[in-house]
């Protein structure tokens, strides 16, 4: 792995198991061993090579209780926050159930990024079968269906007050943060027109942060504009993506440099012998 970071020029990664593999969803008696385990490795591997790499905890999800304790478990060996599925933030109601988790990150001031993936017991999202194009099914799936949802998470967060309680946690959105660049001057235009004396949803973008995991220049340009580029980390969603279209994205955007320099100070946030 860190000959092929040094390949593509990426000096320090932010290690996560995503929850579109299915772990932190299983049962606590399945998932707890494998997470405990996998949570220990990430932690020791963060310690051996400070300077290259940070790690984010993944919590048996059908037990909040011992997730918690998972999360302080892995916080006090090293590790800087967790992930958590997109799915638990597509509304008001969802982010509810998570208070007492919600509430253990904020108290730990951890970081918490959000990634493609369901809660227990959702199908996130079905993927719309098309037999005679393999490809027209994944497209239509990882990236008009998936982008969707990461969308709604992206309302749930940043036009309700869910994140109010939580002011130390920082929260990371995978992908851009979905489609909400290039609809948010539809939303502020439909807001205004139903209703004119609210805040326009343009507005209220400034909590979370976005990160550019397979995006290309162009769209990376238009989210600096509309959540600005202090909001923009750099991502690569390898190894399930390629590290060099992630790189090579970023490099021709505009903000390039300024976007390093913001995923710079977040790190640093955490651990400061970087």
């Amino acid at each position: 792995m860190l000959a092929q970071m040094d390949a593509a020029g990426i000096d320090h990664g932010v290690l996560s198991l995503a929850g579109l593999f299915g772990v932190d969803t299983l049962p606590a008696s399945e998932a707890v061993p494998l997470l405990t385990g996998y949570n220990r490795d990430l932690a020791e591997l963060c310690r051996t090579y400070p300077k290259r790499f940070s790690g984010l905890a993944a919590l048996p999800l059908q037990d909040l209780d011992q997730a918690k304790h998972e999360l302080e478990t892995a916080i006090a060996s090293g590790l800087i926050g967790a992930i958590l599925p997109i799915d638990a933030f597509r509304s008001p109601t969802d982010v509810a159930i998570l208070h007492p988790l919600l509430a253990c990150l904020n108290r730990l001031g951890a970081h918490l990024f959000l990634h493609p993936g369901p809660w227990p017991g959702r199908t996130y999202p079905a993927a719309i079968e098309d037999v005679s194009s393999p490809l027209n099914t994944a497209l239509r799936h990882s990236v008009l269906s998936v982008q969707a949802a990461v969308s709604e998470a992206m309302l749930t967060l940043c036009l309700t007050d869910c994140l109010s309680p939580y002011p130390d946690l920082t929260v990371q959105v995978a992908n851009l943060g979905g489609n909400l660049a290039w609809l948010v001057e539809r939303m502020d235009h439909l807001q205004q027109l139903r209703a004119p004396d609210s805040l326009p949803p343009g507005e209220q973008l400034g909590r979370v942060c976005v990160d550019t995991a397979t995006f290309g220049p162009r769209a990376i340009d238009m989210a600096a504009e509309v959540f600005g580029v202090d909001r923009l980390l750099f991502g690569t969603d390898a190894p399930i993506f390629d590290r060099d279209q992630s790189r090579n994205g970023l490099e021709a955007s505009r903000v390039g440099s300024d976007v390093l320099a913001a995923s710079w100070r977040l790190l640093t946030r955490y651990r400061t012998e970087i």
